[in-house]
């Protein structure tokens, strides 16, 4: 007998990548293997002021977490976070980069950077756009 539960855990999402991954090896030559790619930005006492949380599988690096402190939007940091992110995910693989953003958030800041829309979905009931990009590295 099985059972279709509700389960949030650390523990049973591990089993699940796992599972998935060993699947996966039977049918792709590739490591698909999930590698992090995250970077921060530090203020003069160490304080996360802002950062990216990334990772490489196979070849495409997924940007899922971008977030700047209001106070240092448009002074450059958000660009160097994400060459450093783009440049680290070079260096484990990646040929391609990818993310997706809100109508409300950051696009605009994506396209200077080179990522281009791929798909986009309506969410909040239609009132804003969930934007889908991608960028050759």
């Amino acid at each position: 007998m099985f059972e279709v539960v509700s389960d949030n855990s650390e523990e049973t999402a591990q089993a699940i990548e796992r599972g998935l991954n060993a699947y996966n090896r039977k049918t792709v030559d590739v490591n698909l293997e999930s590698k992090p790619v995250n970077v921060a930005v530090r203020d003069s006492v160490g304080k996360v002021c802002g950062g990216i949380v990334a990772r490489v599988n196979a070849d495409a690096l997924y940007v899922s977490l971008v977030w700047l402190e209001d106070h240092l939007r448009g002074t450059g940091q958000g660009r160097r976070m994400m060459q450093k992110v783009e440049d680290e995910g070079r260096k484990l693989g990646a040929q391609i980069a990818w993310l997706n953003t809100l109508s409300f958030q950051a696009r605009p800041f994506y396209e200077k950077l080179g990522y281009r829309l791929f798909g986009e979905m309506p969410v909040d009931g239609g009132r804003h756009k969930r934007y889908f990009m991608q960028k050759d590295l």
